[in-house]
Order: structure tokens, then C-alpha cells, then sequence
């Protein structure tokens, strides 16, 4: 063989052994793509690693400023979580209701809420749809609690369950009790009653045959000789309760800062379980409640927050069944246009949850 074959043939080998070591180490300049923004995200990039945001401030609106239900995206603000993924400066504001927090996204006076799916649900067929992004919490943590005669779901049926308002959470929260006994809204009577306490007191005065009732009241019902026919708190059946959400058209301009701010509340929510003293201490200083209260409310959480703050299509279904009651129009709306679950599933697939704890589901 010439020495220019041997040469050849050498140059060939090293070529073919820098290439493998290349592929092997994950090189070749390929890149995946990322399922929220479509940049490219090089496979060497560190565990967990987030993008640089596109804004260093964000505005956030808690409509429900006195649960820990929505506490995370504050409790991130509060323990410097926006901070260090480079939003430098950070402002929470406090709501009555959804409606004021909506109004003021829509104003441009905020860049995200925190409220229930059926703002985003109804927001689908405006100038302004918004997108649920994340969720703190998908149960609902109330009974279907009956007289002493109503013992079985069979004796359920046709008879009248007490709600507070048509259209409210205590009607979502009927349909959904229902379905846990395998029944629908049109198996039995809904009826409009009132608060809480005018639901119990229905109840025990016969005038009703069954009612919604929250499950802290357990001990007092069933003191009462009533009986409780299902339970939320034990049920996987979803409810778009409190959701972190943006304007369609501000997530899409904002990807980076949409998925930082996502993160930072996902690793705030791990928080409210791992660090609950702390979680408890912050959340007393915002609600400006006694510390104890604070750390039983967090406690509760517990039981009905949505760790991982993932959620499916079915937590808007019934959102959906209780609006188009008060608004037929809504029968029509497509539910996967009310939310985006792609941060999440990015958050997940670059390691962040890992990285920071989140029990794998």
C-alpha cells in the first residue's frame, strides 16, 4: 500500500472516531425544539435551566387575596423566587373577585391573574381571550349532605339539592357531586337557596333534600343526623378552581416570561408542603390574619392543592356546564381554547421539576 493510501486511510479513521466521540457526547449540532416558543434548545443546556425572560417586570392580580389557594404566585414574590430567573422587580395587587382582577388585565393594568376557569371560559369568544396556564388548585372540598331518610343515591333522585346561587361554584359544585354518584344535573332538583348557613338550615328544617356543604363541616352534620352521600375531598373530579392566567395575545409575545413565571409559582406552590412554617408565615403577613390561623389554613391546602398545578380538560367541563345555564352561548365554546398546558409540559421535560421537587405523578 503507498504512503498516500496509508495516509488516506488514517485520515478517514480519525474523521470516523471524531464524528462517533461527536454523538456521543450529544454534539452533531442538533437541537430540539421548544413546545412553547419553537426556539431552538440545545440538548447540553443544564437541568432545569430557564430562558432569559423577555420582560424584568411582571404584574400580577390575585383575586382571592385571603386563601391560600392563590397564594403561591405571592409566596414567589415573597421568598425571591422571580428574582433569581431575572424578573428583577415584581408587584402583586389584591381583587374582590375575578371580575375587578379581569378588568384590569384587560386594561393592561396587569399581565397575569390568578382566578377561576370560567373567567378564561368566557373570555373564548371576546376581543381578549385569556389562557389558563397553570392551576394551584382543581377540587372543590365540599359533601353532598342529605336528611336521615336520603341514605343511598337511589334516594337521591328527583329530590332537591341546595346551592347558593345558579352559576356560582356551589352549583359546579352539585353537578360534580352528582357525577361522583353517577348521576347528572337533570337526575335531580338544583335549587337557588343561599349561603352556607341558609343551606344548613334548609336542610335541617326538611325543606330541601339534600345540600352542598364544605367538608369542614362534617363533624356538625353528621352530629345533626345527617348523612353524607359523597365526598370531593376524596374524589379525583376536577374543577378549575384557581388558575394563573394571562391575555392570549400577551403569552404569545412573552413565552420566556410566561414560562418563568409559571416556574417560579410551581416552585412556590412545592413550598406550601415543604416548607409549610415559612409558606404559613408569609401567607399570615399578606392576609394580615393571626399566625395560627394562617398555618391551618395552609395545612388544608394541603389536601386539595394541586401540587404539580397541572389540570386536564375536564377541569372546564363543568365550569362550562354552569355557564351555559346562564348563558347559552357558552354551550358552544371549545374548552382547549381557555388554557395552554404546553409550560408546563416543558417545565417538566427540561428537568425543572425535578430539580426542584415535584413529586412525579
Amino acid at each position: 500500500m503507498s504512503s498516500v493510501s496509508k495516509i488516506a486511510r488514517l485520515l478517514f479513521i480519525s474523521i470516523l472516531a471524531a464524528g462517533l466521540v461527536a454523538i456521543a457526547c450529544g454534539g452533531g449540532g442538533t437541537t430540539t425544539a421548544s413546545p412553547t416558543t419553537g426556539a431552538s434548545v440545545q440538548p447540553s443546556a443544564a437541568a432545569g435551566e430557564l430562558p432569559k425572560p423577555e420582560q424584568a417586570s411582571v404584574r400580577i392580580g390575585i383575586s382571592t387575596p385571603n386563601e391560600p389557594v392563590q397564594f403561591a404566585e405571592k409566596l414567589a414574590d415573597a421568598l425571591g423566587i422571580y428574582q433569581k430567573y431575572g424578573i428583577t422587580s415584581v408587584t402583586v395587587t389584591g381583587f374582590e373577585g375575578d371580575a375587578k382582577a379581569l378588568q384590569a388585565l384587560v386594561a393592561g393594568q396587569l399581565d397575569y391573574f390568578v382566578g377561576g376557569a370560567s373567567t378564561a371560559l368566557s373570555s373564548v369568544a371576546t376581543d381578549t381571550p385569556v389562557k389558563v396556564v397553570a392551576m394551584n388548585s382543581t377540587r372543590l372540598t365540599d359533601g353532598l349532605w342529605c336528611i336521615p331518610a336520603i341514605k343511598t343515591k337511589e334516594d337521591v333522585k328527583g329530590k332537591s339539592i341546595a346551592i347558593s346561587t345558579f352559576g356560582g361554584t356551589s352549583h359546579g359544585s352539585a353537578i360534580l357531586l352528582l357525577q361522583g354518584i353517577g348521576y347528572t344535573a337533570k337526575d335531580a332538583v338544583i335549587t337557588q337557596v343561599g349561603n352556607q348557613g341558609s343551606r344548613i338550615a334548609a336542610l335541617k328544617g326538611g325543606s330541601v333534600g339534600c345540600a352542598v356543604v364544605d367538608m369542614s363541616q362534617e363533624k356538625s352534620m353528621r352530629d345533626a343526623g345527617m348523612n353524607l352521600l359523597f365526598d370531593e375531598t376524596k374524589a379525583n373530579l376536577q374543577w378549575g378552581r384557581s388558575g394563573l392566567m394571562g391575555k392570549a395575545d400577551f403569552i404569545a409575545k412573552n413565552p420566556n416570561t410566561t414560562l418563568v413565571v409559571v416556574a417560579a409559582t410551581l416552585e412556590a406552590q412545592q413550598k406550601m408542603w415543604t416548607d409549610a412554617s415559612t409558606a404559613s408565615k408569609e401567607f399570615a403577613k399578606f392576609a394580615q390574619i393571626k399566625d395560627a390561623d394562617a398555618e391551618s389554613l395552609v395545612k388544608d391546602f394541603q389536601g386539595y392543592g394541586a401540587r404539580d398545578m397541572s389540570f386536564t380538560e375536564d377541569a372546564f367541563k363543568a365550569p362550562k356546564e354552569v355557564l351555559a345555564t346562564q348563558n347559552a352561548a357558552i354551550a358552544n365554546v371549545d374548552v382547549t381554547k381557555a388554557f395552554d398546558l404546553s409550560f408546563l409540559k416543558k417545565l417538566k421535560d427540561i428537568g425543572f421539576n425535578t430539580k426542584i421537587g415535584v413529586p412525579s405523578s
